[in-house]
């Protein structure tokens, strides 16, 4: 490569001949065009120096560092200066940006810490409560909103320290979500929000009382985070009471003190009084139960005693002595009989009514018992035998015989025959099937207990209540001396039986009838 000429001013070469400033040079001059060399080179040394590099500002670990530096880009002004940037740090501007005169480099650390949830972090969707966040913020706020929980802004919440609080690297913010939880009571339907952690303490911070009886739904110990809704019966226990009067009986006693036909009144009758206790349960105003818990008698009732007098007058004094008459015949000592019988007895209401009626007419009867009920009632099963009436087997529970097999039917049987014999001394020898219902088995099996069959011949049905002229009509319709008539005393209301009876009575005394037990019974 042919190398280049200079080119010098003019196209000329400097001689002495033509260079008019130096012709020759001395020490002196030498040395000062040395110093102006030396000077000219340093100030376009300096020059070139700041043309090269650029003034920068960079604020870091809360200093602030201004330097001029050569560094082609932000990262390595950083580097020259010896800060050290972690992943997480924010850096602006950016890393990469290129360097030029004037530039502010800002360096703002990242922070560690927790953010912890009060075990309500269902509330907010999420299923864990304790978050670790690395992130740059200054406060607690901007650290929340880089935690999985920021949206707890968006909901009632408490957070410790404040949001506005500086954050600092191993600090934690302790957030308490409200929970949401639908309040129904009194009629009412409330939209609550609770930092409680139990139902009770939802109710009390939205000051619903809660009474000792009353009733919550769920369990006021359930955490309130697994409680939606909540809903209050309001319960009220009152207690009732009340007054019962306890009708008196009326009791007939035999006396010879008195006359035949004569009456008196040895005891006045005299209701009692009872009072009755009971215990009501109101829910939300409605009755849900009443439950008698206590009875007390204030006064027994007492029964009206009559004497009825048996005693025959004495006889008049004799006349004279007259031609005596031609004898004639006496009168028969009967007349035609029949039979009244009572079934599913005894009863301690109308049974004593029957019982007074047959006395009042100097009547016999047959009274075919159920077990059950002389088990209840045994007082009036023993007066049924005390008076002189018969007393007959009618199953324990009027079970219908022609459907039991051999063992129901003998316990039915015998069972009865035990509580009878417990309770009056006596063993009945009837057995009137319930309902009527008899086979040649049901004859069989009573037979081997040593029973005889006691059926009737007239059904008035009183048992169906149809009122009593319909019950006195129907016997009177197909009375006729022997007939067995059919009555019940026991189980439902039997008033119209109690009156029909008397007028029946009444009816065959005056017929010349003698009522008396069944044969056999």
């Amino acid at each position: 490569m042919a190398r280049r000429r200079p080119r010098w001013c003019g196209g000329v070469r400097p001689t002495r001949e033509n260079n008019p400033v130096t012709t020759r040079w001395s020490w002196p001059w030498i040395a000062v065009a040395g110093v102006v060399a030396v000077g000219v080179i340093g100030v376009a040394g300096v020059g070139t120096y700041l043309a090269v590099t650029a003034e920068v500002e960079v604020l870091a670990d809360g200093e602030r560092h201004t330097a001029r530096t050569t560094a082609e880009d932000v990262a390595g002004v950083l580097a020259r200066l010896d800060i050290e940037v972690a992943d997480a740090d924010e850096v602006t501007p950016s890393p990469d940006t290129l360097v030029e005169d004037g530039l502010t480099i800002t360096v703002r650390r990242a922070v560690t810490a927790e953010v912890l949830l009060d075990d309500r972090g269902e509330v907010l969707g999420l299923s864990e409560d304790r978050f670790t966040v690395t992130t740059v913020a200054d406060t607690m706020g901007e650290l929340l909103a880089a935690s999985p929980a920021a949206q707890a802004t968006d909901v009632e919440a408490r957070f410790d320290p404040g949001l506005d609080v500086a954050v600092r690297d191993g600090g934690r913010l302790e957030v308490e979500v409200a929970v949401p939880v639908t309040i129904h009571a009194d009629g009412r339907t409330r939209e609550f929000t609770s930092y409680a952690d139990t139902v009770e303490g939802a109710l009390a911070d939205a000051d619903v009382e809660v009474g000792a009886d009353d009733r919550v739904e769920p369990d006021l110990d359930t955490p309130l985070a697994e409680a939606d809704e909540v809903t209050i019966a309001r319960v009220e226990v009152t207690e009732e009471v009340e007054e019962v009067t306890l009708e008196h009986g009326r009791q007939e006693r035999r006396t010879d003190e008195l006359l035949e036909g004569e009456t008196e009144v040895a005891t006045d009758g005299r209701d009692g009084l009872r009072r009755d206790t009971y215990e009501v349960v109101l829910v939300d105003g409605e009755q849900e139960s009443r439950e008698r818990i206590a009875e007390e008698v204030i006064e027994e009732p007492v029964d009206e005693v009559v004497l009825i007098g048996t005693a025959e007058p004495e006889p008049e004094p004799e006349p004279e002595p007259e031609p005596e008459p031609e004898p004639t015949p006496a009168p028969p000592d009967d007349g035609p009989v029949v039979h009244l019988t009572f079934d599913d007895g005894p009863n301690a209401t109308y049974t004593p009514q029957v019982l007074d009626l047959l006395a009042a007419y100097d009547a016999r009867a047959t009274f075919f018992v159920l077990g059950e009920q002389v088990a209840d009632h045994p007082d009036v099963a023993a007066r049924i035998v005390e008076e002189g009436h018969a007393i007959g087997n009618h199953t324990w529970s009027h079970a219908r015989l022609t459907e039991v097999p051999e063992a129901t039917f003998a316990r039915e049987i015998l069972d009865t025959q035990a509580i009878v014999e417990e309770a009056t001394g006596t063993t009945p020898s009837c057995l009137r099937p319930p309902f009527g219902a008899r086979d040649e088995t049901v004859n069989q099996r009573a037979a081997d207990l040593g029973l005889e069959m006691a059926m009737w011949d007239i059904d008035p049905r009183d048992w169906e209540r149809p009122g009593t002229d319909a019950i006195v009509d129907h016997v009177l319709a197909e009375i006729e001396p022997g007939a067995v008539v059919l009555l019940h005393d026991g189980f439902r209301d039997r008033e119209q039986t109690v009156a029909a009876t008397e007028r029946l009575l009444e009816w065959l005394t005056d017929q010349g009838y003698r009522v008396t037990p069944m044969p056999g019974c």
